[in-house]
């Protein structure tokens, strides 16, 4: 297999035991190299390799050869192993989370924190109008549900309450009680972050 001078892999490639498992080496390495305070310039003049490489591979667009990746792991100052570690801390840059599918109808879901976590969860939700978790209500086995609303509206059914939140809105509740939720607006998308703790067992919708 050719390989190029920043590092990436020229031939297509069968997928590698992380990416089958979903692992996102290019998010990782941002994360810490922010965390560490440094600029995608300084750890490209400490590599050899291009700004334009390293801000592919950070968007995992681009494959790293392992050599190169020990390479930007030393350049960071980081241990390769802490790649595949739960990060004490981890940052998601906006439109960076990875997307998800837990069930419901005309949304779109990302995790945007607690990946792998044993403590929480947290979603970001694009709900289309009409769109919500479907008409069936549902119950989670976790302790605590957190919704809050950015833009637009939520209608949240729980038992016999029904809750309108507006963008600003939150609102709190055990996710053990039945419950369903839908975007009441007939032409205007509701964005929202939800953190369910701990995160459930069972998948919703």
């Amino acid at each position: 297999m050719e390989q190029r001078d920043d590092g990436m892999s020229r031939a297509t490639h069968a997928a590698t035991p992380f990416e089958a498992s979903g692992i996102h080496l290019g998010q990782r390495i941002r994360s810490f190299r922010r965390m560490k305070g440094l600029s995608i310039i300084e750890v490209a003049e400490r590599t050899g390799m291009s700004k334009s490489f390293l801000s592919r591979f950070e968007r995992d667009i681009a494959q790293a050869s392992v050599a190169s990746l020990l390479r930007i792991c030393d350049a960071i100052g980081i241990r390769p192993g802490e790649l595949f570690e739960s990060p004490e801390a981890s940052y998601v840059p906006a439109g960076c989370g990875t997307p998800i599918s837990l069930g419901g109808e005309g949304m779109r879901e990302f995790i945007v924190g607690g990946a792998g976590s044993e403590h929480l969860m947290a979603l970001y939700s694009e709900i289309e109008p009409g769109g919500g978790s479907g008409s069936e209500p549902y119950s989670l086995e976790a302790a605590a549900d957190l919704v809050h609303i950015k833009s637009g509206r939520l209608s949240i059914t729980i038992g016999e309450q029904v809750y309108l939140l507006s963008s600003g809105d939150t609102l709190t509740f055990s996710p053990r009680l039945p419950h369903s939720w839908v975007n009441p607006s007939d032409d205007e998308p509701c964005t929202a972050l939800w953190v369910i703790v701990p995160p459930p067992g069972t998948s919703r919708g």
